[in-house]
């Protein structure tokens, strides 16, 4: 369902995101996989998909989506005690958080940010990734580096992922390039756990890089 429609929801709880668990990449054994393993694979760009060379590590501080109108400032966020990965505070909800466990956004790999979808802390409910369901293969992500330097990323996919069924390989895999994985709530609420049943996920893959 649209993300908009929950938005009547937020005042009968605080919502948080998922607990998003690390594991182990599952690596294919040599050979082509079979069909039902590489549905767990990272999924790949389109065949004549452009890639730009990886960077260095540098933190990140900004994040824009312009075609969705995705505006946040980006704060740094580790593990938490029960193994899930962090996000803002729900009063700081317009905040989006790059996971420091996972590559810096232009490193080879894929790098993770997550934020709320929306949170009844903040100023019209919105969290940062309240529109992030509306992104569109092909629309670009603009990522602004503590050394000026902003990795554009193309976005490859958006799947709705149940976060019963996170799938972590898909999300967390080894690759060879920059990649980009950006998570929130999203699909119905679930009133008796007070959060979403869903995650969406976005994945792209560092097509340009400038310098502000």
């Amino acid at each position: 369902m649209a993300l908009r429609r929950v938005l009547g929801w937020v005042a009968l709880g605080v919502v948080a995101l998922g607990a998003l668990k690390i594991a182990h990449s599952q690596q294919p054994a040599q050979g082509p996989p079979s069909p039902a393993a590489s549905a767990y694979l990272p999924p790949a760009p389109a065949p004549g998909s452009v890639f730009a060379a990886p960077l260095g590590g540098s933190q990140p501080v900004r994040i824009d989506i312009p075609d969705v109108d995705i505006h946040a400032v980006l704060v740094k966020v580790g593990l938490q005690a029960d193994g899930s990965v962090g996000a803002p505070p729900l009063d700081q909800a317009q905040k989006a958080a790059w996971y420091d466990g996972s590559p810096s956004p232009g490193q080879a790999g894929p790098s993770i940010i997550d934020a709320h979808v929306d949170s009844r802390e903040t100023k019209g409910f919105r969290g940062a990734f309240y529109n992030l369901g509306q992104v569109q293969p092909g629309e670009q992500i603009h990522v602004t580096r503590s050394d000026h330097v902003v990795a554009t990323f193309t976005v490859d996919s958006v799947q709705q992922a149940p976060k019963s069924a996170f799938p972590t390989s898909r999300v967390y895999g080894s690759v060879p390039y920059a990649a980009l994985r950006l998570i929130t709530c999203g699909g119905d609420f679930d009133y008796a756990r007070g959060t979403y049943k869903d995650n969406t996920i976005v994945y792209a893959h560092m097509t340009d890089t400038s310098t502000n």
